[in-house]
């Protein structure tokens, strides 16, 4: 008798699993605890990764990326079950609220219909997408967020570790307004406005700075018009900086923050490598070593704390719920079995 090889295994495999109850048609790409996931459902998730990407996925990269979505897909639909057993679905009223929200993010309902075009999806895809994500942060609030603790003792251990990286240079806490050159489909403020050439983005930054000047609370103007995507929805907000760092940045820059007094802003829009920004000193620190009495220092060691627990439980409370769950992925499956035929 021949022996049974890898290979014959998982051939096996497959085709006692093509022959069981546990097999489906093709419209179906998962089951978790009886109940499908589409391949439609798969493929609008799929559609609304790749609209606006700089570069559509490689053929040989597909399968990959659904499989990856499939599995979020997967862990989802266990953690919505999870949820409705604990009764802590998001009611109406709360989704209302979100939405309500989500949509102060375009200033007309004409962009917002645009938007929902572009993204190929409707009012009732983001209400889905909305009330998904508030029941998921609710049962992470009431099983792993409510549960995480950080002690004074843990705080000080991590410090003494870490006390080095607390002997501070001079700081700048500066906050900025920037407008770019060139066109940007996903540009984050609020007004969704966005410059698209360096005369128009001159002109806008000029403007800007005559409102700061003429009394226009600066966060305000940041969060409608900046186009900095990593600090616009903050109000430009850029933390402590050090002189040296914003030097390599941009020399100009740092000239400009170093004779700003407390609560001023540039008189003049600064133009770099990035764009043209408006510059406003929310404050200064002279450096030195930080000790625990720093408020700052303590809350940052808490948060660094509470991030790792709350990595670490999520990531246990996922697997252990995964662990309990009858999963079929059909997707992998059929991925396995196509292996080395032609395509």
């Amino acid at each position: 008798m021949k022996p049974v090889t890898l290979l014959g295994l998982l051939a096996l495999a497959l085709a006692t699993g093509c022959n069981s109850d546990t097999s489906a048609s093709a419209d179906v790409v998962a089951r978790v605890n009886g109940k499908d996931i589409s391949t439609a459902q798969l493929e609008k998730q799929f559609q609304a990764r790749i609209t606006g990407a700089e570069q559509p996925p490689a053929p040989e990269e597909i399968d990959d990326l659904k499989l990856q979505l499939l599995s979020q897909m997967i862990n989802d639909q266990i953690m919505l079950e999870l949820a409705s057993q604990a009764g802590l679905t998001a009611t109406d009223s709360e989704v209302d609220v979100k939405f309500s929200e989500f949509k102060t993010q375009y200033p007309t309902e004409e962009q917002f219909q645009e938007a929902l075009k572009q993204q190929k999806m409707s009012a009732d895809d983001i209400k889905a997408e909305l009330r998904k994500s508030v029941t998921l942060e609710k049962l992470v609030n009431k099983e792993i967020t409510s549960k995480i603790t950080v002690s004074e003792a843990e705080i000080k251990g991590l410090y003494e570790k870490n006390k080095a990286s607390f002997n501070l240079p001079e700081g700048y806490h500066i906050a900025h307004i920037l407008v770019t050159p060139v066109a940007d489909p996903q540009v984050r403020n609020t007004k969704k406005d966005d410059a698209k050439t360096p005369d128009e983005a001159r002109q806008k930054a000029m403007r800007l700075l005559r409102e700061v000047q003429g009394g226009k609370d600066f966060a305000l103007e940041a969060r409608e018009y900046s186009e900095d995507p990593g600090s616009a929805q903050n109000g430009g907000d850029l933390d402590f900086q050090s002189l040296e760092a914003l030097s390599n940045y941009d020399p100009r820059l740092a000239q400009a923050i170093q004779h700003l007094k407390v609560g001023e802003t540039a008189s003049q829009v600064i133009e770099t490598r990035g764009g043209f920004h408006i510059v406003k000193l929310l404050d200064r620190d002279a450096g030195g070593q930080k000790d625990l009495t720093d408020a700052r220092v303590k809350a940052q060691l808490h948060q660094a704390i509470f991030n790792r627990k709350d990595q670490t439980l999520k990531t246990s409370f996922s697997e252990a719920a995964r662990n309990k769950a009858k999963v079929n992925n059909y997707l992998a499956e059929r991925i396995l079995a196509s292996a080395g035929k032609t395509q």
